[in-house]
């Protein structure tokens, strides 16, 4: 009995799969939702219109499955936060420098331009969207928030609520900004300046008790 061939298949099907999605992302980035059809994800992929529909059922399912796996992509890049053994301050700083390298990134924008546009047609694509990425990440500091607080590191509360307001102010204005295209000349210089902003004003909020 001949098995190579199922063996092959999956990771043949799933390399496929990852090609069509990398040109659909591309063909979505560019010409927006409304204006992306199935034949011109056809062209940039080399693909025929039968996988395309076998793999996703239509255009929007391949939508779907672009968001929740670019999303799962963005958020790997950013690194689990180290508890243990740092100072808290600069841990911070170190969070939403991680952060803001992935919420800058271009396609990370990209994606939250095409979710801005379809979320309220689509409100499913924009909670998946915020559930693999958002929701995690604040979920992760959130976490290691509490575990400062226990072990008497900072003074905090409602850590869930924290956590999400700390990631309001690394974004800040400066986020909005580029979303909508008012991205400034030095914006490398500009996001050091939300960050430092950021944490100096989070820290006021969170250091101990005794250190105030």
């Amino acid at each position: 009995m001949n098995t190579a061939a199922p063996r092959r298949s999956r990771p043949r099907g799933e390399a496929r799969r990852a090609q069509i999605l990398d040109a659909a992302t591309a063909v979505f980035l560019e010409q927006g939702y409304a204006d992306t059809t199935i034949d011109l994800v056809v062209g940039r992929a080399g693909a025929s219109k039968a996988t395309i529909y076998s793999f996703f059922g239509g255009k929007e399912g391949l939508f779907s499955a672009l968001i929740g796996e670019r999303a799962e992509r963005i958020l790997a890049s950013f690194p689990d936060i180290e508890i243990e053994n740092v100072d808290v301050r600069t841990a911070l700083t170190d969070i939403a420098r991680q952060y803001m390298d992935v919420a800058m990134s271009p396609e990370a924008i990209g994606l939250l331009r095409l979710i801005l546009t379809e979320g309220p047609r689509s409100p499913d694509l924009a909670s998946n969207f915020y559930r693999v990425g958002q929701d995690r990440v604040t979920a992760s500091l959130a976490r290691a928030l509490r575990t400062w607080a226990r072990r008497g590191r900072i003074s905090a509360d409602a850590s869930d609520r924290l956590a999400t307001q700390f990631f309001d102010l690394v974004r800040g204005e400066l986020h909005l900004r580029v979303v909508t295209g008012l991205t400034p000349d030095d914006l490398a210089e500009a996001v050091e300046n939300n960050i430092d902003h950021a944490v100096r004003t989070f820290w006021r909020a969170v250091e101990p008790r005794g250190d105030r």
